[in-house]
């Protein structure tokens, strides 16, 4: 890569060498290894590297949405080919001339031919110059060499956001509207996206719940703002936009809009978002005011252990749960009155016994539980 054909040979004259890339692939020393790199100038903050999985090349990937989820491969090769280059990791590099968008390096193919065919007989010694290309050709009575550079066309820098088959129920009014997918940072026109309960059992497989967050298991600095109510599962239109698109093609179909909107999202929700109210805390459900306590005080260690506040399905998960939170906050069940019906129903489901409970005994217990430790919790 260079500014221009014309660089190529007095560059260090007229160009700033901390922004002159010339190979796009460069050699890392790895043990005893030479493996294969792309350039450390055209490494973007969305280049994520793993362990070195082959002996060939640094095994990096890149990843261009708001998630740091793995992402497209940087090198890769194929039977056919001994090196490919991902196209994306070169759309912060190589703009449109006329656009305003910097820097404008130009992608710059070399080649080089040599032959000793003395058969070849109308090519004479030249020089071919044009806007975006040059040749040379050298000759002499036993060898013809070609070398020769093409400017290719510029990519575009930017991926084309797409609208989604969803329906959004408009902040302003909660009428259905159609999605706006260049809405990113909550300052436009916002809008509430509905989906039905069941995708839970989505969502759960990537990301822990706590309070009003979901939180990325592979990266946890990347956090969405996320409703969980009894009967849908409520997120703001800019906050669904950052979303992975695999995970949008997978809890689309869940999407609905509800005939009830007068509870569209949670008190507590409310007044963080639309109330500015420093005591939003206050109004969560308890099992969340239990997530919100453990979140401040221990969330390396929850999350070390896999700890997620969403309701269990049965008594195995409830078990679970229970044996999570106890490690974590050293309180313990027998610290409650033995004698109350709620706690012998708690120890007898962390010890294992078999018991008859309905899905909605469980869902009132397990809220009665987190009440219960957060208030022993934060004293």
């Amino acid at each position: 890569m260079s500014f221009g054909l014309e660089e190529l040979t007095d560059y260090r004259d007229n160009v700033n060498d901390s922004a002159f890339a010339h190979n796009i692939i460069t050699y890392r020393k790895y043990k005893t290894r030479n493996l294969y790199q792309l350039n450390p100038l055209l490494v973007s903050d969305g280049i994520n590297e793993y362990e070195y999985s082959n002996s060939n090349y640094v095994n990096a990937y890149l990843n261009d949405e708001y998630s740091n989820l793995k992402g497209l491969p940087v090198l890769k090769s194929t039977n056919e080919l001994k090196l490919m280059v991902l196209k994306k990791v070169f759309n912060n590099f190589i703009n449109d001339p006329q656009s305003n968008i910097y820097p404008k390096f130009e992608l710059v193919a070399e080649f080089e031919y040599r032959t000793h065919n003395n058969g070849i007989k109308n090519i004479k010694s030249n020089v071919y110059k044009s806007k975006d290309s040059f040749v040379r050709v050298d000759r002499n009575e036993n060898a013809v060499l070609i070398l020769g550079s093409v400017i290719l066309p510029p990519f575009k820098s930017k991926k084309k956001e797409s609208k989604r088959n969803i329906q959004v129920l408009d902040l302003n009014d909660l009428k259905p509207r159609p999605h706006n997918s260049s809405h990113h940072n909550g300052d436009t026109i916002e809008g509430f996206i509905c989906f039905k309960s069941e995708v839970i059992t989505v969502l759960n497989g990537y990301y822990y719940f706590y309070d009003l967050q979901m939180i990325d298991k592979n990266n946890i600095e990347n956090t969405y703002l996320v409703d969980v109510l009894s009967d849908k599962v409520v997120f703001w239109e800019a906050e669904y936009n950052k979303l992975p698109d695999f995970i949008k093609e997978q809890i689309d179909p869940y999407n609905f809009v509800p005939v009830d909107k007068s509870g569209i999202i949670s008190q507590a929700m409310s007044a963080m978002q639309l109330e500015v109210d420093w005591n939003w805390d206050k109004k969560l459900s308890p099992e969340y005011m239990l997530a919100n306590l453990i979140r401040e005080r221990v969330f390396n260690r929850a999350i070390d252990m896999g700890l997620t506040f969403i309701e269990p399905k049965n008594e195995a998960e409830f078990k679970g749960f229970i044996l999570k939170v106890e490690s974590l906050t050293n309180v313990k069940l027998e610290k409650f009155n033995s004698a109350s019906v709620d706690v012998k129903q708690l120890i007898n489901i962390r010890n294992g016994a078999n018991m008859d409970k309905s899905v909605n005994d469980l869902k009132l217990l397990y809220q009665k539980y987190c009440y219960a430790i957060q208030m022993e919790y934060k004293k």
